[in-house]
């Protein structure tokens, strides 16, 4: 062990599912691994094991801290890194966890923990904590508390003047997916163990915060606003969690539709922490939600110029960024502002290009403008897609939106680094939807002539799906062979519950909304200053909301 090594303290129950995930991201940064297993069936040990832990058996008594001390009795290093299976380490932050280690003059470093709303780590980001998972090991450096078990206090009291500092080192945290939290049945779990705590401190403020937080998980806004108060008045203003319990106080509030309390709350807790984002932005929700867009906006561009919280706040991934920005967007759009609407929507995609909601509205709106045509400029302009991947993936949105059109533009443009086979069939498939619709409002709202139908080879049509293929057939005049398509998938429907049934309904509905949007164009090219007509194409949803 060398005079700076790391101890990973784990404490695990059957988390084969994850544990090697963890431990493979720990691999380079620590030099032991020692796992408590409180009564493991499945195959934890044994990939512990295999990752060089040192695994030792402890009986679980329905106590956290007690289970993380075993741990700590028997590390070696200079430092304690404490995760759940649960959990991965940024690879990219090995290297600066290393350096931490080389400060002797912290006791403790903060890590961000980002809580993930999937079960990897390309799933959207819900909330970032920054908590203290680094300590120095020393003999009176314990664990407290049954549950959501703590070492600050521990430190503290033994060291008031030691010196704790924060880092931008990122932990992933799975846990709280939706998944996850049925399988194991956290919430329940977590509740009962903080009752039995309450019992035994029921002037504890984490404890009423926690208990707080797991009604809030429940849905039991009531419950949650008497805990939360109850901490309120019980902690002490410094507390590290002080500034949570404003935000979630005015989240209950609004839940319970106690509109002016919780703008209240959002206030007074504004008047404590004048830099915590979260509130300004939470502040635009509860105001949007009232109908008072003027001062919602006024909240969210405010949000939008602090940008994220500090890094000492509990922080709700998107408040002073993507969240705000798109509440902008919204906002705008509502107001009949399509030219602020597309800035703010752009300004989000720019700080999370994932997202989709943004893009899809961009799309609708340019659509409903007739400015289709613009959108692969667009594209290249505020997107720039460097990969064959991303651009697959644009390509698919505007399948999606029906921007058939520019579509096989932005391929033709990409060419250069997206050609695969991959990518030949979404070109395909857009070179020919997109003629298919032309040549339907080329011909306007009549009966087309069968003498000038749309041609589409063989050899390019047996590449296309079934549903493709109808949608051509719609567009090259054939409405009723392609309407009793789509009525023949439905009517001989078994009784439900059927994937089969529920995959033709989904397929149904995309070329109902195909034909519909088309025929809502020719109109809008007929009347392009028609509001209500506008407003249907905008209303039309893109193909994966029936999937």
């Amino acid at each position: 062990m060398n005079t700076n090594g790391i101890s990973l303290c784990m404490i695990v129950r059957n988390e084969a599912d994850h544990l090697a995930r963890c431990l493979q991201s720990v691999r380079r940064a620590v030099d032991e691994i020692i796992v408590v297993d409180t009564g493991s069936t499945d195959e934890s040990i044994a990939i512990a094991r295999r990752f060089g832990a040192r695994v030792i058996h402890t009986p679980w008594e329905g106590d956290f801290s007690k289970a993380r001390n075993a741990g700590l009795e028997l590390a070696r290093g200079t430092w304690i890194l404490f995760m759940d299976a649960d959990e991965e380490l940024d690879r990219g932050d090995i290297a600066e966890l290393r350096l931490c280690a080389r400060h002797m003059e912290y006791e403790g470093f903060f890590l961000q923990v980002l809580n993930h709303s999937g079960n990897d780590i390309r799933s959207a980001t819900a909330t970032v904590n920054p908590l203290l998972r680094m300590f120095r090991r020393r003999p009176e450096h314990r664990f407290r508390g049954k549950i959501h078990e703590q070492i600050a206090a521990s430190i503290t009291e033994h060291r008031p003047t030691a010196k704790l500092h924060i880092t931008n080192i990122k932990i992933h945290h799975y846990g709280y997916s939706s998944a996850m939290v049925a399988a194991k049945d956290k919430i329940r779990r977590n509740a009962d163990l903080l009752q039995e705590a309450l019992q035994a401190e029921p002037n504890d403020p984490f404890n009423h915060y926690n208990m707080a937080v797991e009604y809030m998980r429940m849905n039991d806004n009531a419950s949650a606003l008497r805990h939360i108060r109850q901490a309120k008045n019980l902690a002490a203003p410094e507390i590290s969690y002080y500034h949570l319990l404003f935000k979630y106080e005015a989240r209950c509030l609004l839940s319970m539709g106690r509109i002016d309390e919780a703008l209240d709350i959002c206030q007074s807790g504004l008047d404590h922490f004048p830099d915590y984002t979260d509130l300004l932005h939470l502040k635009g929700v509860i105001l949007l939600s009232s109908g008072q867009a003027s001062e919602a906006e006024k909240a969210f561009y405010k949000a939008v110029e602090a940008g994220p919280a500090p890094v000492h706040y509990h922080t709700e991934s998107g408040a002073g960024t993507y969240l705000s920005t798109l509440g902008l967007g919204q906002i705008r759009e509502d107001a009949g502002d399509d030219a602020g609407a597309i800035h703010w929507y752009a300004q989000t995609l720019k700080h999370e290009p994932g997202m989709r909601l943004p893009f899809h509205k961009i799309i609708r709106i340019m659509k409903s403008n007739l400015q289709e045509q613009l959108i692969p400029s667009f594209i290249c302009e505020h997107l720039q897609p460097e990969s064959s991947e991303t651009v697959n993936s644009i390509a698919g949105l505007l399948i999606a939106n029906r921007c058939y059109e520019a579509a096989g533009e932005l391929l033709e443009r990409f060419r250069n680094i997206a050609s695969s086979p991959e990518n030949e069939k979404i070109r395909l498939t857009a070179k020919l939807l997109s003629e298919g619709r032309k040549f339907r409002q080329s011909e306007g709202m009549g009966t087309v002539n069968p003498s000038t139908k749309l041609h589409i080879p063989s050899d390019e049509s047996d590449a296309l799906s079934d549903n493709v293929q109808i949608e051509l057939a719609y567009y090259a005049g054939d409405t009723d062979k392609a309407l009793e398509a789509v009525y023949g998938m439905i009517a001989p429907l078994p009784p439900p519950p059927s994937a089969l049934h529920a995959e033709r309904k989904s397929t149904t509905a995309r070329l109902l909304a195909a034909f519909a949007e088309t025929h809502l164009l020719q109109l809008l090219h007929h009347h392009p200053g028609h509001a209500v007509i506008r407003k249907a194409v905008r209303l039309l949803p893109p193909f994966e909301y029936y999937e």
